[in-house]
């Protein structure tokens, strides 16, 4: 059976834009700082609603690969759990037992037991608990799509048609969801970024037509930046969601007819990036509660010098430690072959 070829580096560069976006909302938030022309509200959606973009693809990818195969839905449900739940889990536990506050400069709250519960389960968004770190919020989106995920592939599978079909759907549903009164529907607040993840599916589906219009591979980053700043054009809140999904929708449409890029020192940093980008996400709080709450007393060089030390340790010795043994785990216990990367990164 002939596997769908991604374009792998140009999916690196766009995940590594989404990190950097997610960075410096973060940082700026840290350090009470603003840029012109986009919030720092903006520049974190855009960056995770890519990350929402790239997972959906790579995942039809990696659903391709064992759709052939018996039980391939479980097995895709195990290698998902142990990518990532182990360093989610032990983030989480850290933040608590070292007191980092959700964000910086927040103060540290003692959260509940219960409330330590729902996020160690990635529950958090149902059960109606604060996520214990900040940036978490996007994690049980993404755990809830997976729900979804292999119906979605198996439309993709179909036709660009039957794709386009479901997105009319998933529109409805987030509509439905965004602003029907209707008690306890705000339990379903995954179906809000359900567009977004089409996004990517529809991606997959167009990758499949094998289509021989391409557009130059220079044209990808100014691409991306473009449709950053329409999306900052369009003017998205938190109650008013629509825009990102005609983002993420521009996004996947435009992937399948760009040149994928040449190997380069761009395309490799950018690779090196998306290896080490879910411990950059999960631990980037701590990164800067150790450069900026813990090192406060100290000059402005050293607090810098010791968040960007941190912000490269940390994410290392979690992907060494945590989470390269839990890929392999997860891979083992389904028989699988090794995968390459793109695969097996979850979104931030």
């Amino acid at each position: 059976m002939n596997r769908t070829r991604l374009p792998e580096r140009n999916l690196d560069v766009m995940r590594a834009i989404a990190v950097t976006c997610v960075v410096v909302d973060h940082v700026l938030w840290a350090r009470n700082r603003s840029l012109p022309f986009i919030t720092d509200w903006q520049l974190g959606r855009a960056g995770v609603l890519l990350f929402f973009v790239h997972t959906s693809l790579v995942l039809m990818s990696s659903l391709e690969r064992g759709g052939s195969s018996a039980h391939w839905v479980r097995k895709f449900y195990t290698r998902r759990a142990f990518r990532i739940y182990p360093l989610a889990i032990v983030a989480v536990l850290a933040t608590v037992v070292f007191r980092i506050p959700s964000n910086v400069p927040d103060i540290f709250t003692q959260p509940a037991s219960r409330t330590i519960a729902a996020n160690l389960l990635l529950v958090q968004n149902i059960s109606n608990d604060r996520s214990i770190m900040g940036m978490l919020w996007t994690l049980p989106i993404e755990v809830q799509m997976y729900v979804m995920l292999p119906l979605l592939f198996l439309a993709a599978r179909k036709s660009v048609y039957h794709v386009l079909v479901v997105l009319t759907a998933g529109v409805m549903f987030a509509l439905a969801v965004q602003y029907a009164p209707v008690p306890g529907l705000w339990r379903l607040g995954v179906g809000i970024f359900v567009p977004c993840f089409i996004g990517g599916v529809l991606a997959f589906a167009i990758l499949r037509l094998k289509t021989q219009f391409k557009l130059p591979a220079w044209t990808w980053i100014p691409f991306l930046a473009v449709v950053i700043a329409s999306f900052v054009l369009l003017g998205p809140t938190a109650t008013r969601p629509e825009p990102g999904w005609l983002f993420c929708i521009a996004v996947g449409c435009a992937i399948p007819f760009v040149t994928e890029l040449s190997d380069s020192k761009i395309t490799r940093v950018a690779k090196t990036m998306c290896t080490y980008s879910y411990g950059t996400y999960l631990l980037l709080v701590p990164a800067l509660w150790i450069g900026f709450v813990e090192l406060r007393t100290q000059a402005i060089p050293l607090q810098w010098l010791a968040f960007g030390a941190a912000l490269f340790a940390l994410p290392w010795t979690a992907y060494t430690f945590i989470e390269r043994p839990g890929i392999e785990t997860g891979r083992r216990l389904t028989g699988g072959h090794k995968v390459a990367l793109a695969s097996t990164i979850p979104v931030p």
